[in-house]
């Protein structure tokens, strides 16, 4: 088949966040059967990675952007103009380009997008409206006016966006219930995210008491915020009983908020982007994600799940992903509780083993690439089909 692949952002085998390198992988495990081509949005930066993936497609279509270290609110203004016009760009590669399939990443490019008689599918990666609706639950007073405004949008553009596709992609279950229940005539598959794509054999010593968040930063709050949640609310907890705990903020892309804690607290470690996260999630003794909001499956999870590195998270955090609480993940959604958990992990060698080896047993059953693959071929073959 000649699949057009429609990105918001480059996928990248070194990306900055799990989405591009998910979207890297697929087009590579796809182009040994499919004629792939690309349009994708390319920061000024990145331009040197497009020689990773042009031997996997037939032609890379770029759609230009510069690099911002920050953004302000006219920023933002400007980011969704360019998402309209990148979609745009991207219709007329769809209208002139007779493709027996096109897929678009995210939400964003399908803006402008319409209805032709090729097959499309939409792969939400998350579904937006999910935590628009918990943020305005969350509010109070007028923030709760301004929290249902924006609900209200953002609920009736993803259902409009998702009503033009013949399929829609989510990472999970509880996303598919979710966005179904907006629009019941949707077409919803399943296609979750691989675990431990870049991890390889090697075993590595278990820092002792050492807390791990991994994350990309840049241009996600949510990331930040959740960090900031765990070094402000519960890492003080920790460390009354482990006084020599150590806070590893990893990841692409930390504002000053994050990089100024490490200036001022000898117990926090702010790496920016990791070369070899493989190592990186091995020698951690725990893996936190004290997600707030959720919206999508977790990939930084099922990593460290894929690397044999205990986890605790929040209700949210393992909704989209289904592990079992006490058998492959510990959850807790207050600071006391969480704080408990992650010491717990730290004291009781035996409950970190069985995590250990039980998180990796369930990320293999579940969450191996060649399983997405299995499934996003035989999507494939329905629409093109029918």
């Amino acid at each position: 088949m000649k699949i057009l692949f429609v990105s918001l952002f480059l996928p990248q085998q070194k990306a900055y966040h799990a989405g591009g390198r998910y979207v890297f992988e697929v087009i590579r495990s796809l182009s040994k059967k499919h004629e792939i081509y690309l349009a994708t949005r390319l920061e000024e930066d990145e331009s040197a990675t497009l020689e990773d993936l042009k031997p996997f497609c037939k032609a890379i279509y770029a759609y230009k952007y510069k690099t911002k270290a920050k953004r302000t609110f006219f920023d933002s203004a400007r980011l969704i103009i360019n998402y309209a016009g990148f979609s745009l760009f991207s219709k007329r590669i769809a209208d002139n380009g007779r493709f027996d399939l096109i897929q678009v990443e995210w939400i964003g490019p399908a803006l402008m997008m319409k209805k032709g008689k090729t097959p499309m599918v939409l792969d939400v990666h998350d579904v937006m409206t999910k935590p628009a609706e918990r943020n305005m639950k969350k509010s109070g007073g007028f923030g709760k006016v301004i929290g249902y405004i924006k609900y209200r949008f953002i609920r009736a553009l993803e259902v409009r966006i998702a009503a033009r596709f013949d399929r829609v992609f989510t990472r999970s279950e509880n996303d598919k219930e979710y966005i179904i229940a907006m629009d019941p005539a949707l077409n919803v598959d399943v296609v979750p995210h691989p675990a431990g794509l870049d991890f390889t054999d090697r075993g590595f010593a278990k820092e002792r008491d050492s807390i791990l968040f991994l994350a990309s930063y840049k241009y996600r709050q949510i990331n930040v915020d959740a960090a900031l949640y765990f070094y402000r609310d519960i890492f003080p907890l920790i460390r009354k009983t482990a006084p020599d705990a150590k806070f590893i903020i990893a990841g692409y892309g930390p504002p000053d908020e994050l990089s100024s804690l490490q200036e001022k607290d000898s117990g926090v470690l702010v790496t920016g982007f990791v070369e070899d996260i493989d190592e990186c999630y091995k020698k951690a003794s725990v893996f936190v994600a004290p997600i707030l909001i959720g919206g999508g499956i977790i990939a930084k999870i099922l990593d460290a799940l894929a690397a044999g590195t205990p986890v605790v998270t929040t209700s949210y955090g393992n909704e989209g992903i289904g592990a079992l609480p006490g058998r492959d993940i510990l959850v807790a959604d207050d600071p006391e509780s969480f704080a408990a958990a992650v010491l717990r992990i730290f004291r009781e060698k035996g409950l970190a083993e069985t995590l250990s080896a039980n998180g990796l047993e369930f990320v293999r059953n579940r969450y191996s690439l060649e399983a997405v693959m299995s499934r996003i071929e035989s999507a494939y073959g329905e629409l093109v089909r029918s």
